[in-house]
């Protein structure tokens, strides 16, 4: 065995022995999300942690995450910069589908203004176009819970690049 197995085995059962249930539960969120990449189900790491799903159409995305603990804020609802991350996987996400092949874009600017908050069970970030330019992308989105409630809206300029390797 690693050094770093051992150190992860002693670490998770010193954390398994002062667990509080809420601790059991991100624990269990985390590590489903990992072995969910290790299965090839998430490609990134952020993805799999959050358990994001997407749903891309030509002109319109759909990303969704459950809200847990693990992105809870210190009042115990979903995190701005929880919000942020899921409009830039929206908005991006299609982005990136409407360029050539060999092409992806990166974000340049994101505006998000944030109108309500939830303890509901899910976050729901719709994107679609603004603008499609040879260069630039610009987008919006709308990011509500299951129950329509909209939380937030944002705005993205997206710059096309060459895909790096």
């Amino acid at each position: 065995m690693t050094k770093s197995k051992e150190q992860i085995e002693q670490l998770l059962a010193t954390i398994l022995q002062e667990s509080s249930e809420e601790d059991e539960e991100v624990l269990l969120h985390l590590l489903h999300g990992l072995r969910d990449k290790q299965q090839g189900i998430h490609r990134r790491y952020i993805n799999a942690t959050l358990h994001m799903v997407g749903k891309f159409e030509p002109e319109a995305s759909e990303v969704r995450i459950p809200i847990t603990p693990v992105i809870h804020n210190t009042i115990k609802v979903p995190h701005g910069g929880i919000i942020a991350t899921i409009a830039d996987a929206a908005m991006g996400g299609l982005a990136s589908r409407a360029v050539p092949e060999g092409y992806n874009v990166v974000t340049t600017n994101m505006n998000v203004t944030y109108m309500a908050t939830t303890k509901n069970k899910e976050l729901i970030a719709r994107g679609r176009f603004v603008h499609k330019g040879r260069q630039t992308l610009v987008m919006a989105c709308d990011i509500e819970d299951e129950t329509g409630r909209q939380l937030a809206i944002a705005t993205g300029s997206f710059f096309v690049i060459q895909r790096r390797l």
